[in-house]
């Protein structure tokens, strides 16, 4: 009879495997990535607002909250404005290892959710797949933080100039307003501005505006 402990799981292992189906769900749908980052960065914010600012239809809009709701990242709360439930978004994030350790937070997710309305971002998925905006992401920290160039980002991406530009501008204009509410980039500082201009441009709306 052996004398060894029968192995034991970390204690937080539900709740990274929990995460990790939350990502998959999120990053599986665009637009539903980009319903809950809507709702995530005006929170708290009703369903009707979130309707409108990323030109959803009614159904659908409520088909996402509801779906949110099933996954635990969001809830409809006792509270209304105008008649209707006010909605509450939670940010989600987690490391995965595997070949490399991957940290996944709002950020990503925006990503993702823009590449249902983002030229330059649907674009760069249809050449590049899906797996290379989260190091596009990276690459454009890196660049935020004043560590690299556009262009030397584009180097690390392995992609032309040309592309990696356009990418990593696509890619700042979430991080500028989303990252507020990411907890990955709690301890980031970025060194390099967004202007104003660009931030029009991007598929979220401020949550000042």
């Amino acid at each position: 009879m052996s004398d060894a402990s029968p192995p034991t799981n970390p204690p937080d292992t539900g709740q990274s495997a929990r995460q990790f189906f939350v990502f998959q769900k999120l990053l599986d749908t665009p637009e539903l990535a980009r319903f809950y980052t809507d709702l995530l960065i005006h929170s708290p914010t009703t369903v009707t607002a979130a309707r409108d600012r990323q030109g959803f239809s009614k159904s659908t809009a409520y088909k996402y909250a509801n779906a949110l709701a099933e996954l635990g990242v969001a809830a409809e709360l006792d509270e209304y404005e105008n008649g209707s439930a006010l909605w509450r978004a939670e940010p989600v994030s987690g490391h995965w290892t595997g070949e490399t350790t991957v940290e996944l937070g709002p950020v990503i997710i925006a990503v993702y959710g823009a590449t249902s309305v983002d030229d330059d971002l649907e674009l760069f998925v249809d050449r590049h797949g899906k797996a290379a905006l989260a190091p596009a992401v990276t690459a454009t920290i890196e660049y935020l933080k004043g560590n690299t160039t556009r262009r030397s980002a584009a180097d690390a991406l392995d992609v032309p100039a040309v592309e990696g530009i356009a990418v990593t501008q696509a890619i700042e204009r979430i991080i500028a307003i989303v990252g507020t509410h990411d907890p990955t980039l709690d301890d980031v500082t970025f060194d390099v501005d967004v202007h104003d201009r660009a931030l029009d441009q991007a598929p979220y709306q401020r949550s000042d505006e």
